[in-house]
C-alpha cells in the first residue's frame, strides 16, 4: 500500500498561497528598485542641471535664465517629494507582504514537516512489516527443514 497524506490538497494550497505571496513581494520589491531608481536619476539630473547653471554663471547669465533654472529646481524637487512619498508606500506595503509571506512560508513549513514526519513513520512501519515477512519466510523454511531432517 501506497503512502497516502491525508493534507495533501491542503500542503498544496499552503504551496500555491506561498509561491503568490512570494511573487506578490518580488513584484514590490522590484517595484520599490525602480522608485528609487528614478530617485537617484532625478537626484543626478538635478545635480547636473546645477552645475550647468554654474558654469553658466561665469558667463554671464540673463533673469529668464535664472527664472528657469529656479523652476526646474522646483519641478526636480516637488516630483523629488513625490517619489520619496511613493517609496515610503511602497516600503510599508513591501514590508507587510512579507509578513504575509513569512506567515504563508510557516504554515507550508508545518505541513511539509507533518508530511515528512507521517512519510518517515510509514516507511518505518513498511520496512518493520518487510522484516516481519522475511523472518517468518524464514522460520517456515527452518521448520520445514527441521521437520524434513526427522523425517529421514
Amino acid at each position: 500500500m501506497a503512502f497516502v497524506f491525508s493534507l495533501k490538497t491542503l500542503l498544496r494550497l499552503r504551496e500555491l498561497r506561498e509561491a503568490s505571496a512570494l511573487q506578490t513581494l518580488r513584484s514590490l520589491a522590484s517595484e520599490v528598485a525602480a522608485v528609487r531608481a528614478e530617485i537617484e536619476a532625478l537626484q543626478t539630473a538635478g545635480e547636473e542641471q546645477q552645475r550647468g547653471v554654474c558654469r553658466d554663471s561665469l558667463q554671464g547669465v540673463s533673469g529668464a535664465d535664472l527664472h528657469m533654472h529656479l523652476r526646474r529646481q522646483t519641478v526636480f524637487r516637488e516630483r523629488r517629494e513625490v517619489l520619496v512619498q511613493k517609496l515610503k508606500e511602497l516600503e510599508k506595503a513591501r514590508e507587510a507582504q512579507q509578513a504575509i509571506y513569512m506567515k504563508a512560508r510557516q504554515e507550508r513549513e508545518a505541513l511539509s514537516t507533518l508530511r515528512e514526519q507521517q512519510l518517515a513513520a510509514y516507511e518505518e512501519e513498511r520496512s518493520r512489516r518487510e522484516q516481519r515477512q522475511i523472518d517468518d519466510l524464514f522460520l517456515v523454511r527452518y521448520v520445514r527443514e527441521q521437520n524434513a531432517a526427522k523425517i529421514r
